[in-house]
């Protein structure tokens, strides 16, 4: 009878080292994707010399072709998509809500050292839901309706483009 308590003890233990080694695989390959998305952005942007993001500023030709390369670079061949972080705040940021992908243009002030012209502040997110923690917390009585959920940025910034 030891023995079987000692087999099913065992059993128990390697599943839950399991499951942790593959909760942070999961992680770790949503991180390097958010973070692949954020350097696609910040390629495009750079490649392109776009100096304002303002939709007066921005022609119509120039956002469609640009919403283009998004969809099919970062939704097309990185599938990402993280709809809900985008906040938009004000004129000078540009959320691309359905993937998850904020962009703020920094004008340089008075008081900055760069004074070559704007740079942009990417922000791409990424989380993590816990279900199975969610059950095991509703199985125990414990449940108090939240779930265990949780999102985390990554943000990067281009180089100045210079403007007249």
């Amino acid at each position: 009878m030891r023995d079987a308590f000692g087999g099913t003890f065992m059993i128990q233990l390697l599943i839950i080292f399991i499951i942790i080694y593959t909760g942070f695989t999961a992680l770790a390959l949503n991180y390097a994707k958010a973070f692949k998305a954020k350097n696609a952005v910040i390629e495009y942007l750079e490649e392109h010399e776009i100096s304002s993001i303002k939709d007066n500023d921005l022609s119509a030709v120039a956002r469609q072709e640009m919403d283009d390369y998004f969809q099919a670079k970062i939704a097309g061949e990185l599938n990402y998509i993280y709809p809900d972080g985008c906040i938009n705040s004000d004129d000078k940021t540009l959320c691309i809500r359905d993937m998850g992908i904020k962009i703020e243009q920094i004008e340089p002030g008075i008081t900055q050292k760069n004074k070559l012209g704007v740079y942009y502040r990417v922000t791409t997110y990424f989380g993590y839901d816990i279900s199975f923690l969610n059950v095991l917390r509703r199985l125990n009585g414990t449940d108090d309706g939240k779930k265990i959920i949780g999102a985390w940025e990554i943000i990067g910034e281009t180089r100045p483009i210079a403007y007249e």
